[in-house]
């Protein structure tokens, strides 16, 4: 999803007549998407700015300001802020900017009509008064949702502005065309998101506190932006949301995005085991270009850890959707079993060791190609946070993470010693020194010797000729 948004942000900046650089040393602004999941996602921004130039202007979007803000002083002023695009969207196209500088603030007293002023989260954020103490050169934070404002708020800044789009308040809107949207080098993959934010509030998970409600797109809206990457460069297509198989038309995109010319492959993440649809399901059978490869984000085997997590599903309801999934029969040249992976929280509050020795025995039961292992850390704000004590010490976390990566190990071993002797169509990814990688459409990494041919973002067939835990080696047919 930062991707995707930073895509948005960088299609914004160039239709500004700003220009953009891969190499941060040669820019002269350098913009952070940011994530608050975990605190080392926030502890990893924080040590890039201090490889940045105090002549390199820094902007910082996203969770990291956006649930600080939420969590500071300004809990105390919240009478005074529920106006403008704080509580909703603003509703003008040519807002007034109020930075909340110091003097600005009392302009609060006699404020505009609400819907015509864009609120830009400075002043009362403790991280940007932490940051801005040793870093002079911050000069902006601010949410993502005005990402189509931008215009107007480097004007504020001074900055020399020509803008010919339309200015709305619906940052999804912004159709990132010629523009990569993907996280690899290649621009093969684009990223589409088809809703934000979250409603589903689990214990442990800052989202809906940083990003707010979900929201979601209009199947056109979707598709559209699909059909513009798929013109441009685009051939694998992968949908974006917090619980993208929520969305309540999510088959009806999927449909209408397989029969857009030029597509290859088609992708979805993250999904909730609870919102696996039967005709979601049945369309992994009948199409081709729908990746053998479904993500179940578990989380726990134990039901007492669900239940506190407030997961809303036992672990029989996941047995249940594991054992559907494996029966599924896949068609025509990608005959195969369907690739299941899942992420697992290790260390969440009051876990036992009975509790983890759960989870041991649901991964083994789900044989999944790879497990996702986080170590539970308190997010300020979230209920967990605010009702239970994260009283497992970090020894045993860590413990209890080396044993899950242990058994994973095995089971990745014995499962791709099955992928050994079939031929796979796969898309390079990374060209190295002397080796290719490159991933099959079940999302497993193959590494092949360096070949002067390979290029990155192509596709190849090869036949896999060796096994290892979380890879596979293969040579290329053709």
């Amino acid at each position: 999803m930062n991707y995707a948004d930073s895509a948005r942000i960088q299609a914004v900046l160039t239709n500004c007549w700003f220009s953009y650089t891969e190499n941060s040393k040669d820019a002269d602004i350098i913009i952070f998407d940011t994530c608050s999941i975990k605190q080392k996602s926030e502890d990893k921004i924080t040590g890039k700015l201090k490889t940045i130039r105090p002549d390199q202007k820094v902007r910082i979007t996203w969770c990291m300001i956006q649930h600080n803000l939420r969590n500071s002083k300004i809990k105390s002023e919240s009478s005074k802020f529920k106006i403008g695009n704080f509580m909703g969207i603003v509703k003008t196209k040519t807002p007034k900017i109020i930075w909340f500088t110091a003097d600005e603030v009392n302009l609060m007293k006699t404020a505009e009509k609400s819907s015509e002023i864009i609120w830009v989260n400075n002043i009362f954020n403790p991280v940007f008064h932490s940051l801005t103490q040793k870093r002079k050169n911050i000069e902006l934070m601010r949410r993502i949702d005005d990402t189509w404002f931008l215009p107007l708020m480097l004007n504020r800044l001074w900055y020399d502005i020509s803008y010919d789009q339309e200015l709305i308040n619906e940052y999804e809107k912004i159709l990132p065309e010629h523009i990569n949207t993907s996280m690899n080098t290649h621009q093969i993959t684009a990223y589409v998101p088809i809703s934000t934010w979250c409603n589903q509030f689990c214990a442990y998970c800052i989202v809906p506190y940083a990003r707010g409600l979900e929201k979601y797109f209009p199947v056109e809206q979707i598709v559209n932006e699909a059909k513009t990457h798929l013109k441009n460069w685009a051939q694998e297509i992968v949908l974006l949301g917090q619980i993208v198989n929520k969305h309540p038309e999510f088959v009806t995109i999927i449909q209408e995005i397989l029969k857009l010319k030029g597509l290859k492959r088609l992708r979805y993440t993250s999904p909730y085991p609870t919102y696996y649809s039967k005709e979601l399901l049945a369309l992994h059978e009948q199409e081709e270009k729908l990746c053998p490869h479904i993500h179940m984000p578990l989380q726990s085997g134990s039901n007492s850890i669900l239940k506190k997590m407030f997961r809303g599903y036992t672990v029989q309801q996941a047995k249940e959707c594991i054992d559907t999934i494996r029966k599924l029969k896949r068609p025509g040249s990608c005959k195969g079993n369907i690739s299941i992976t899942t992420d697992i929280i290790v260390g969440f509050c009051d876990e036992t060791e009975e509790d983890f020795q759960q989870t041991l025995d649901l991964v083994k039961y789900g044989n999944f190609d790879m497990v996702y292992i986080g170590i539970y850390s308190s997010r300020p704000g979230t209920l967990a946070a605010k009702n239970y004590s994260d009283n497992i010490s970090r020894t045993v976390k860590r413990d209890r993470r080396n044993r899950l990566n242990d058994l994973l190990k095995d089971i990745s071993r014995k499962n791709n010693e099955k992928e050994v002797g079939k031929i796979k169509e796969i898309l390079v990814n990374k060209i190295s020194k002397w080796i290719t990688e490159w991933y099959t459409d079940n999302m497993k990494q193959v590494l092949i010797e360096w070949k002067n041919s390979a290029k990155v973002g192509e596709f190849l067939t090869v036949k896999i000729i060796k096994a290892i835990p979380f890879k596979l080696y293969g040579e290329i047919i053709s």
